[in-house]
This record gives structure tokens, C-alpha cells and sequence, in this order.
């Protein structure tokens, strides 16, 4: 026994052999646990029965129905479904009977059929006679198919050539006429069509003698992105951003973080992108690209990840100390999105002292010295800053230690050149008297020095010790003390001044003056000129 499926012109697709069900003699054989037929079509599903003629009864009557769905433990007849209303009807002949058996058909026909008519449709039968009723179960699982374009580059070496084909999972018998329409435009005839896929545009293949067209096949449209959640992003939080484009076939979606004309290497293929626990540097420009065979569109979505204020600093200007009477203004920064509210405390009080950016205090006394602090705040927290002390000094003190400074310095310098000037005047005079240093008015006590360079280094100024115009014939030669076995001899410090009692006689022995700079072959002459004086006992 064989099973017909008619589909006005279709045939469907029978997948497999015929099933037998049965028990004690009552048995329903289905062609086929598969059928496939095209979307829009007609599908017939047929069926045979059998059950024992028992002759003891009343002539038996045969009550037959499909169904797909189950009520309070009863089949709802398809014939009062609702998702099948106006599309489905029984043909189910006369039984017959041989002998001791009957048998009968029952062919259910399903028309303009939709995807959603996917199901397992099961027969049961009827009698009245005795154990009377019997379900077959499994049944017969309907797929329903549609006619699709397959997109294909035979050359993989050339994209700008793409071949489309019309097909069907179930397939169709016979020959047929295809057509093929680009953008609802009838573009040419045959089972495989070949298309420029830069060129855009949607494709489409039908069979025109069963008015049956398969979906339109384009390039992804510009992609759309959510966010969610939506609204502003926190840091912290979890944030998925989804990617979608009207495409057929479907797009393919890989994103991609902009840096500058740069993209980051971190993509997401297929999967909408997801952070976890969303970071600051997370923020930026992210693009998705849809594609499929037929093309590529791409679309630009900006993060803005806000978050409270960190790293707030203060500083003052000016730095330091701060004089009494002055200015200084107190500024804060703080890293925040969005950008951060400042308000001024001083250590130890709760008041608010000022709010903005910076402080600013004016004409400053001693009662504004303290610790002082700034808190950043926005919608997403606070954080306060370090102290920083203000030190107020006094304005009058400053005056006196620089006035003072000063005058020591210009005493200082005022006594250096006097000082200076009167060696310098003492010397010239005691020159200008015959070299008789010991004639000058209270000379300035001079140590005693047992080497004669040391003395005259100390004795003499230092613009006498190079020669000079009025002076370039003086020249010490050596100068000697003598003392006596016990003295001791005091050596005083340059500017100080000896106590009488204290002062012991000094003894010069020679004193020679010679002129430096004596002609070779005038030693004669030069020695007759020199002139040795002999200093006796000198006291003060």
C-alpha cells in the first residue's frame, strides 16, 4: 500500500518507509513518519486501518479524526482548531470487509501551509464495537520548507562575482521554470542566476506556475546597537551592547574598539560584546560590522563610563609661608565624570567654608593658620583631599630682620673701607717720614711672627704689596726680633688690643731698604744708596 501526497502539483517528499502500528488485529499503516512540503503549498497525508469484523454486534460504524493536540487526555480534532480554520479536510472512504477483517483509508489534506504547521499529526479510529477505539502513536512529523537562494562563489579568487541558486530542502518534482527578480524586477529565467554583489540590491527566485516565491536574499542593512541597561553607563556595573541588522542570509557580527584610525585587537565575532564589570578605560568609540555573503554595513556606537570622583589634590598660591595682610587662593582638582563640585573645609569644623573650584582668602591674619581640605563630589560619590597648612607669618617681624640685615651689612662694609683707608693713609705717611713705622700714631698692635713674610704680609696692605709708581723702590729685606730667654712672646690676634702690663719690649734688629730693581753692574753704586737702620728698644 502506497501513500500519495499531492500538493497541487507538488509532490512532497516522502522521507522514509512505511510504519506499521497495531495490536489484537487493529492496525494503521502510514506510507511515511516524514513528510516535506513547501511553505504556501498543499500536503496530503495518508493512512490505512484495519480491525476485526465481529458479526455478534450491530454492523459496525467507523468514526475517524487527526489531530496534533491533546485536551483533558482527548484529541482536538483538527477540524475544529483554530490555527487550522478553512486550511484542513478529511477524505476517508467506504470500509471494507473480507472475511473476518475490515479495513478503510483516511487521507488528511492541509492547505497554504505555514511554517508554524511544523508538527507530529496522529490518526485515530473509532468502532462501536467492543475496545472499539485505537490511536496510532507516533504519527507522521510534517516539515515544511521553503524555496531559498544559495549564494556561493565557484571562484574564490574573484568576490565581485557571485552565483545564487533556487532550491528547496523537500525539493520540487518535475521540471519547473524558475524566475529570477532583482529588487521586485524580473531579471531572467533558469534554476541558477549570477549577480554582482557590490552592486546591492535584494534577489528572489520563484516558480511561476504554482505562484510560489522564495524570501529575497540582500546585503546586511545599517546596522542598529543597544545598550542595555540603558541610560548612563556606572563603572562597576555590567553592560552588554547588541548588535543587530535586517540581512538575509543573517549577518555576521564582529566588534571592534576604535583608537584614533586604530582598532583594538580585542573582537567579539557572533556575540553581542560584554563587559563584566565596566572600567573607565573602557570608555570610547566601539563600531559593529554586519556581514554576510552579499556585503558588509558597519555602525559606531560611543561608551561614556562615568564614575566618582578619585585623586583629588590641593595647593595654594602662593606656596610657603603666607605673609599677614596678604592674599592666597586655595585650588582644588579631582579625576571625575562627569566633572566634579568642590567644597572648602577647615580642619575640625563642619561649616562649609566655600564652594568652587578655589578658595580664595583676603587680607590674612594669624587667625586663619590651620589645615584646610577640599572635597570633590558628583551623582556617583565624594572623596576628600589631604590637608594642606597654611603658615601666616607676621608682616612687622619680616620689616625688622630685613632692616637689620641691611644695616649690619652696610657697618660692616663702611668699617672695612675705613679701616682699609687707614692702614693704607698710615703706611704712606710712615714712608713718606723715612720708612719709620714706629712714628705713626697709634699703629694698630701687630702680632709677633717669627718669619719675616708673614708679617709683612699682615703689616703691609694688599694694594702696597705690588710696586707702585710712588713706592717701587721700598723692598723689605728681612726683619729679625730678638727676646730674651724667658720672655714669652704674645701673639695677638689682628685688631685686638694688649694691656700695658702685658706688653713686653720688641727689638728689631736690621732693617734693610733696597731697591729691587738695581741695574747689573751698579752693585757698587746700589750699595752705597742702601740704607740699614737699626731700631732699638720699641715700646707702646
Amino acid at each position: 500500500m502506497t501513500l500519495r501526497s499531492a500538493a497541487r502539483g507538488f509532490l512532497a517528499f516522502l522521507l522514509s518507509v512505511p510504519a506499521l502500528q497495531g495490536i489484537d488485529q487493529w492496525t494503521v499503516t502510514y506510507s511515511s513518519s516524514n513528510v516535506c512540503a513547501l511553505r504556501k503549498s498543499t500536503v496530503d497525508i495518508n493512512c490505512t486501518y484495519e480491525y476485526p469484523d465481529n458479526v455478534l454486534y450491530h454492523p459496525t460504524k467507523v468514526y475517524t479524526l487527526w489531530f496534533t493536540k491533546v485536551s483533558n487526555d482527548q484529541p482536538v480534532d483538527l477540524q475544529g482548531d483554530a490555527d487550522y480554520t478553512g486550511r484542513v479536510g478529511y477524505s476517508c472512504g467506504e470500509d471494507s470487509c473480507n472475511g473476518s477483517r475490515c479495513h478503510g483509508t483516511c487521507t488528511l489534506r492541509i492547505k497554504d501551509l505555514r511554517e508554524s504547521d511544523f508538527a507530529v499529526y496522529e490518526f485515530r479510529f473509532t468502532t462501536n464495537q467492543p475496545r472499539g477505539e485505537y490511536t496510532v502513536d507516533p504519527g507522521v512529523t510534517l516539515f515544511v520548507s521553503d524555496l531559498q537562494v544559495k549564494v556561493s562563489f565557484p571562484d574564490p579568487t574573484d568576490p565581485t562575482r557571485a552565483e545564487l541558486e533556487c532550491h528547496s530542502r523537500c525539493g520540487l518534482a518535475g521540471n519547473h521554470l524558475y524566475t529570477w527578480f532583482r529588487n521586485g524586477e524580473n531579471v531572467g529565467q533558469g534554476v541558477n542566476s549570477w549577480v554582482q554583489p557590490q552592486s546591492g540590491g535584494s534577489y528572489s527566485c520563484a516558480v511561476e506556475e504554482h505562484n510560489l516565491s522564495s524570501p529575497l536574499v540582500y546585503a546586511p542593512k545599517t546596522p542598529s546597537v543597544t545598550v542595555s541597561p540603558s541610560g548612563e553607563i556606572e563603572e562597576g556595573s555590567s553592560v552588554t551592547l547588541n548588535c543587530s541588522s535586517d540581512a538575509n542570509p543573517a549577518a555576521d557580527y564582529t566588534w571592534f574598539k576604535v583608537n584614533g584610525d586604530n582598532f583594538s585587537r580585542d573582537t567579539n565575532q557572533g556575540q553581542p560584546l560584554f563587559f563584566r564589570r565596566i572600567l573607565s578605560t573602557n570608555s570610547g568609540q566601539y563600531r559593529c560590522d554586519a556581514q554576510n555573503k552579499l556585503g558588509k554595513e558597519s555602525v559606531s556606537i560611543s561608551i561614556n563610563v562615568q564614575y566618582g570622583p578619585n585623586h583629588t589634590s590641593v595647593y595654594s598660591s602662593p606656596s610657603g609661608g603666607i605673609e599677614e595682610g596678604s592674599s592666597v587662593t586655595l585650588s582644588c582638582s579631582s579625576d571625575a565624570n562627569p566633572a566634579a563640585n568642590y567644597t572648602w573645609f577647615r580642619e575640625h569644623e563642619d561649616s562649609v567654608r566655600e564652594s568652587g573650584q578655589n578658595y580664595t582668602i583676603t587680607n590674612i591674619t594669624s587667625e586663619h593658620e590651620g589645615n584646610y581640605y577640599c572635597q570633590a563630589h558628583n551623582a556617583f560619590g565624594r572623596h576628600n583631599s589631604s590637608f594642606l597648612f597654611i603658615k601666616v607669618t607676621s608682616s612687622s617681624l619680616t620689616a625688622m630682620v630685613a632692616e637689620s640685615t641691611i644695616v649690619m651689612l652696610l657697618a660692616t662694609i663702611l668699617l672695612l673701607v675705613f679701616l682699609w683707608m687707614r692702614r693704607k693713609r698710615a703706611f704712606r705717611k710712615a714712608c713718606e717720614q723715612g720708612g719709620r713705622p714706629d712714628t705713626v700714631e697709634e699703629p694698630l698692635p701687630v702680632p709677633v711672627y717669627e718669619n719675616a713674610s708673614a708679617l709683612t704680609n699682615q703689616m703691609v696692605p694688599t694694594a702696597l704689596r705690588e710696586p707702585t709708581e710712588e713706592h717701587d723702590d721700598l723692598h723689605y729685606a728681612s726683619i729679625h726680633t730678638s727676646r730674651s730667654k724667658n720672655q714669652e712672646v704674645p701673639r695677638w690676634l689682628p685688631g685686638s688690643r694688649v694691656q700695658s702690663d702685658q706688653t713686653d719690649a720688641l727689638f728689631y734688629s736690621v732693617v734693610n731698604v733696597k731697591r729691587p730693581n738695581a741695574v747689573p753692574g751698579e752693585r757698587e753704586k746700589t750699595e752705597a744708596t742702601e740704607t740699614s737702620v737699626l731700631y732699638s728698644t720699641v715700646k707702646k
